[in-house]
């Protein structure tokens, strides 16, 4: 079978439009966005258990996380689940962390805003200085949340930081960017 040269020409075109476009998708995907899924109620009520989540991977290529990031964490560090896990950046490095009476305290000061409508309880976390390149998370659902305090997780590394989540994407009636 022969085909014209506008055929050709045709096909050609059409073959470096995909092409073009599944190497803009893996940049996307590798560099600036991607999905994240909440499994669990450890966010409630900021994220509950179904929703859809962007995340943007461009905001720790350019700058460091900041404390009331919600921030997706590779299942990698998690050392019980091999899930991702979403959490909230609480403490920063080289900030001496500790809990009494239910609250954070950082470097000695309450946290504020504490991102949480719950108590604080402990789960044996002991008064600790977060390492430099690390990150203490926790949930926004205190009482029910596998963070930081719990050595399975522990302080977080910059590099197991997959990115900021910005957007909920799903359920449609919550649409709309993170606070």
């Amino acid at each position: 079978m022969k085909f014209s040269e506008e055929t050709k020409k045709e096909i050609y075109s059409w073959i470096k439009t995909i092409v073009l476009a599944i190497v803009l998708a893996a940049i996307f995907r590798t560099y600036i966005f991607r999905t994240a899924y909440a499994m669990s109620v450890s966010m409630e009520p900021t994220l509950h258990e179904g929703q859809i989540l962007i995340v943007s991977r461009l905001n720790y290529l350019v700058g460091d996380p900041e404390r009331g990031d919600i921030v997706v964490i590779d299942s990698e560090q998690d050392k019980l689940e091999h899930l991702n896990l979403i959490k909230r950046v609480v403490g920063l490095p080289g900030e001496t962390v500790e809990i009494k009476e239910n609250r954070v305290y950082i470097d000695g000061k309450t946290l504020e805003p504490d991102f949480t409508q719950s108590p604080t309880p402990d789960f044996g976390f002991k008064k600790t200085t977060i390492p430099e390149g690390m990150y203490m998370v926790m949930g926004d659902n205190r009482e029910n949340s596998r963070d930081s305090r719990f050595e399975s997780v522990g302080f977080i590394e910059e590099e197991y930081l997959m990115g900021k989540a910005v957007f909920r994407l799903w359920p449609l009636n919550e649409i709309g960017k993170l606070k």
